[in-house]
């Protein structure tokens, strides 16, 4: 099984952005304790590499700027933030699931 290369390269960069959360996290000043951080870059990791692997050949092409459309820096992104913005991103989804259903 040939596995594409852009999805690859955005796996890589999700890892490294969630290493990034991870360390970001471990130095907050409200520190958590160990196994709740433990916890959060375990959901964290998987949930990055998944949006990242499915996301990365639909995002790349409409990114604007060309610089930025770099396999490893998407899934770096998407790794970084994707575990705090998902709740965000799932209300929106929510509600325009919502705002179609009512006009049916």
């Amino acid at each position: 099984m040939e596995f594409d290369p852009d999805r690859l390269r955005a796996i890589v960069g999700a890892l490294g952005g969630v290493a990034v959360y991870g360390l970001v996290l471990a130095g907050a000043p409200d520190r958590a304790a160990l196994r709740e951080l433990l916890i959060r870059l375990a959901c964290a990791t998987p949930a990055a590499v998944i949006l990242a692997v499915f996301f990365v050949k639909a995002a790349l092409p409409v990114i604007p700027w060309t610089p930025l459309r770099e396999a490893y820096l998407f899934g770096f992104i998407v790794g970084a933030f994707s575990w705090e913005l998902l709740p965000l991103l799932f209300r929106v989804v929510k509600r325009r699931a919502t705002e179609r259903a009512e006009k049916l």
